[in-house]
């Protein structure tokens, strides 16, 4: 009875462990990155805009820049730029974190990714790579949009 016991556990735990990461996007991360809390949040943070962006939601898309940021620029036409599709035509299919990256101050840092998009009415399949670029201000990090998309108004 023991050893039944004992598997069962282990498959409950393999099955828990297998919906946390499944919940929290963490099947798209770099091992190593599950590691720090500030890889962390830039991840999360990534992975979300990335989703807003997919669902071609802009202005929630606009709550990971800096503050100072914030309604200065045409998120439509930064992510145009940045995929070099107009964003009616982009399918983001998926996108996966590459790597992540924190300066020796800990103030600034950047998240490499990788994205399949689909041009709509097309055949055309892409993969481009993106580095989005993070600076950390009051213990919170913000994406840097003038770094990470472009930045043109």
């Amino acid at each position: 009875m023991k050893p039944f016991l004992a598997l069962v556990a282990l498959c409950t735990l393999i099955l828990g462990g297998y919906y946390f990461f499944q919940v929290n996007h963490l099947h798209q991360v770099p091992l190593g990155t599950l590691l720090s809390s500030d890889n962390q949040a830039m991840v999360d943070k990534a992975l979300r805009f990335m989703e807003d962006i997919q669902y071609k939601d802009f202005d929630a898309s606009a709550a990971y820049s800096l503050p100072e940021q914030r309604g200065k620029y045409d998120l439509a036409g930064l992510v145009e730029g940045l995929f070099k599709i107009k964003p009616e035509f982009l399918d983001i299919q998926k996108y996966e974190v590459l790597s992540t990256d924190v300066d020796t101050s800990g103030n600034r840092a950047r998240v490499h990714l990788k994205a399949d998009v689909k041009l709509l009415n097309t055949n055309e399949l892409r993969q481009p790579e993106l580095i989005l670029y993070f600076k950390k201000q009051n213990g919170e990090w913000y994406m840097d949009y003038a770094s990470s998309l472009g930045g043109r108004k």
